[in-house]
């Protein structure tokens, strides 16, 4: 390895560092930001970077190409729009836009560094491919922070933000015209079978797997309290044509823990009253998930109902909350009902009217209780389709690697 070469790779772990070393502190800068300034103004100073740098894209190739390319100009227009439109729909968490930010960085410092050893266009997927692989252990770290959690839309994000920089470097630095060579292609299998080998785990680290791992590492304990795991799988129920809500457990489990537990989960719901966060520190889903679910909902319920408290009656915004408060409350006496009726949660009939009233009878309403279930597959669909995925690819770099082995000539 060259100086140069070190020294462009020693720039992408130096960068990896920050990126990571910056994990803990993230909430906190947010409020400190918040308490001077609107959150939105993150999310546009993201967007003012990302067109700054696309005009400066553009400038750049009118002068070195001497007329301005239509194709290379869309290319770039298009995965400027992209991130300018992805970093709008961020507004609520305006903070998660400044990812684009840090892998676009970090997409610059892996084409430099990939470059020195990689002359063909494979450099732009190999440069995604890893930034994928930085993304994911950017999550798995937050994940192990107290206070952080895990998303899987972080994931999309980070490797979004990866693929996005390569494309419009790809533009900028002039592809090469040279076919990709057999051992490129090698290299890229292995980095695919990497990401896809992460993403297996990541896939099957469920809370029960969590909870013994933590039964043999103490210090992982904080793992396996509340909605701490990587990934659940679970079900998508609906009540009716308008409401639908995700459980860990499947309708006939509901109604059997609802039937046979009612006075003792009403008894933990009222001691919860008081003091949430100290609930889901202590019950886990893994273990108790029907308490757990139904201590949610109520939660869901009544900060919806004390938001719609503080809107003007009659405003979309107000309608919204109350639907979202209705609905809950649906889902929680339809499910949850014999649990809810031995507890001190229910409402009197005239506030349940009044919510009723002024909800939106029409609108289609998805809880965001359990959001980060997996409902579209089980886990062992999901482990088949990775874990063949896989094999693919270790079979392709078999197949590549035999091919450059005899000698013969670049693919």
């Amino acid at each position: 390895m060259t100086r140069s070469s070190l020294l462009r790779w020693l720039a992408v772990f130096a960068w990896v560092a920050v990126i990571f070393a910056a994990i803990p502190f993230v909430l906190s800068l947010r409020e400190y930001f918040v308490a001077r300034w609107p959150a939105e103004l993150i999310g546009i100073g993201v967007i003012l970077v990302v067109v700054a740098l696309c005009a400066a894209g553009l400038i750049f190739l009118r002068r070195r190409r001497r007329r301005l390319p239509f194709t290379d100009a869309a290319l770039l227009l298009v995965v400027t729009t992209v991130l300018v439109i992805w970093t709008w729909r961020l507004m609520g968490q305006p903070e998660e836009a400044v990812h684009f930010l840090e892998y676009g960085v970090l997409g610059v410092l892996l084409f430099r560094a990939l470059r020195m050893g990689i002359q063909d266009n494979s450099v732009f997927a190999a440069g995604a491919l890893i930034g994928i692989l930085v993304g994911i252990f950017d999550e798995i770290i937050q994940w192990l922070v107290p206070g952080r959690f895990w998303d899987f839309r972080d994931i999309v994000l980070n490797g979004g933000a990866s693929i996005l920089v390569q494309i419009a470097i790809s533009v900028l630095a002039l592809a090469q015209s040279s076919p990709i060579s057999r051992r490129s292609l090698r290299r890229l299998c292995r980095l695919a079978a990497a990401v896809v080998a992460l993403l297996t785990l990541c896939f099957a680290a469920t809370p029960q797997r969590v909870n013994h791992v933590a039964q043999l590492l103490p210090a992982l304990a904080n793992l396996v309290s509340g909605d701490e795991a990587i990934s659940e799988y679970g079900h998508l129920h609906r009540l009716d044509e308008l409401t639908s809500f995700r459980s860990r457990l499947s309708l006939n489990d509901l109604a059997r823990e609802d039937g046979s537990r009612a006075g003792e989960v009403a008894a933990m719901l009222d001691a919860s009253r008081r003091n949430y966060a100290d609930f889901l520190h202590h019950t886990s889903p893994a273990v108790d998930p029907f308490t757990y679910e139904a201590r949610v909902h109520l939660f869901a319920r009544d900060r919806s109902a004390a938001q719609a408290r503080k809107l003007t009656p009659g405003s979309p915004a107000h309608c919204e909350s109350m639907t979202a408060a209705f609905r809950e409350n649906l889902i929680l006496e339809r499910v949850f009902g014999a649990t809810l009726a031995r507890s001190s949660y229910p409402w009197p009939p005239h506030r349940r009217a009044a919510i009723e009233g002024a909800q939106n009878e029409t609108s289609v309403f998805v809880s965001k209780v359990s959001a980060h279930v997996i409902t579209a597959a089980s886990e062992a669909e999901v482990r088949s389709l990775l874990v063949g995925i896989l094999v693919a690819l270790v079979i392709c770099n078999l197949l590549l690697s035999r091919s450059v082995t005899r000698g013969s000539p670049p693919a």
